[in-house]
């Protein structure tokens, strides 16, 4: 068998454009990856694919380490960020192709079996219903007094923990992320009272109006300097809080806001390689490890949980991604003995799921394990806008 083209499609869902990789071969087995990036990088990443493409074709698909070597190789001096991004499709790309060739699910191939379901959250809740409300069949939030209506419907759902951004209302609805966001114009961070007591009051409203056995989870990105990480974190100990997120690629200062506070802290969804991985875990820094599969790969991901059960540490799954995502999310914790939550967004753009051949079956608060070959769910391309294609 033989790789005879490799193709990048996108599509936009909503807030978020999501973007997957295909691989095509010689015998009509193809493979298809979730690697959506934060930003909507696919000018780069295209670029990199572009650069990969004479590695690749041509290649036996099913030789996964040859590949992955030929790749690395060829970017041992630019490591990370984008490039691994691409290596990192590639790669599950390349592990459907394994899984449909065999006629085994992914996790079938690479380990044992430790559940059968799996345990998720709901995440972004609020966040796309303050953020872009137009682009969903349900009420927007426009102020806090709004929040009754979603606290109601998580009420009557089965989750026992959501995860929410930071919200503001004073200057208009918006989600608060001045460590990604450039209109904040708010390159040292710094939190002034205001905008403190805003979102104060949106975790406040939260936890009052929800029920008294569900947690709440929040995420706060890049967007606080150790100072007001550790002042945020002492005034939700008073709020049934979950864990604190947080993205930072120093584990001495989230050791620092760890010491300061009894709220758990999760961080790593940003890190790519199980090295840097290392320092986080040795250092007990946080309580929780995110691992991002379709930015890691899968190997690397169970190469970083491995190392985090070796250390007693627990796992989570970052998942910002659609069903083909999650389903990649899926499997790796189904054999991660030491996983603990997994991550799937549920205010999704009316009529999106229809661009994958099966969705994530929720149950109450867990999905059950999908058994078919691969990852179990391919892409209908004719609903997808293609970027990129290379032709042996």
């Amino acid at each position: 068998m033989k790789i005879k083209n490799i193709k990048v499609f996108t599509i936009t869902a909503g807030w978020r454009e999501w973007t997957f990789l295909k691989i095509e071969t010689n015998k009509k087995i193809i493979g298809w990856s979730e690697c959506t990036d934060t930003f909507q990088n696919k000018n780069g990443f295209c670029g990199i694919v572009k650069d990969f493409q004479n590695l690749i074709l041509d290649e036996n698909p099913l030789n996964i380490k040859r590949i992955l070597w030929k790749l690395k190789t060829k970017s041992k001096s630019n490591p990370g960020s984008l490039v691994q991004r691409v290596i990192s499709a590639i790669e599950n790309a390349l592990w459907d192709i394994v899984g449909k060739h065999s006629s085994n699910p992914v996790y079938k191939i690479l380990g044992k079996k430790f559940r059968n379901r799996v345990e998720i959250y709901w995440s972004h809740c609020g966040t796309t219903r303050v953020r872009t409300p137009h682009f969903l069949n349900k009420p927007a939030i426009k102020n806090l007094e709004d929040l009754k209506g979603l606290c109601n419907e998580i009420n009557n759902s089965k989750f026992k923990v959501i995860k929410t951004n930071l919200a503001i209302f004073n200057n208009g609805p918006k989600i608060y992320m001045p460590g990604h966001k450039l209109d904040f114009e708010n390159p040292y961070l710094k939190l002034n009272k205001n905008i403190f007591r805003e979102f104060t009051l949106w975790i406040e409203k939260i936890n009052n109006n929800l029920n008294k056995d569900i947690f709440i989870a929040v995420d706060l990105n890049f967007n606080f300097n150790v100072k007001d990480l550790i002042k945020i974190s002492k005034k939700f100990q008073k709020y049934r809080i979950k864990w604190l997120e947080i993205d930072t690629f120093n584990h001495n200062e989230l050791l620092i806001v760890k010491k300061n506070t009894k709220i758990p802290i999760v961080t790593g969804e940003c890190i790519m390689f199980l090295d840097q991985y290392k320092n986080f875990i040795d250092k007990k820094c946080a309580n929780y490890f995110s691992i991002d599969v379709a930015w890691n790969g899968f190997l690397e991901s169970l190469k970083i949980a491995k190392y985090a059960k070796n250390k007693n540490s627990l796992i989570t799954t970052h998942n910002y991604n659609g069903a083909l995502g999650s389903f990649m999310s899926f499997h790796l914790a189904t054999i991660t003995p030491n996983f603990f939550l997994g991550e799937i967004d549920i205010d999704e753009v009316p009529g999106i799921n229809k661009i994958f051949s099966k969705i994530p079956k929720i149950d109450g608060n867990y999905v059950k394990i999908n058994e078919e070959p691969g990852w179990g769910c391919d892409l209908n391309e004719n609903k997808l806008q293609i970027v990129f294609s290379a032709k042996s």
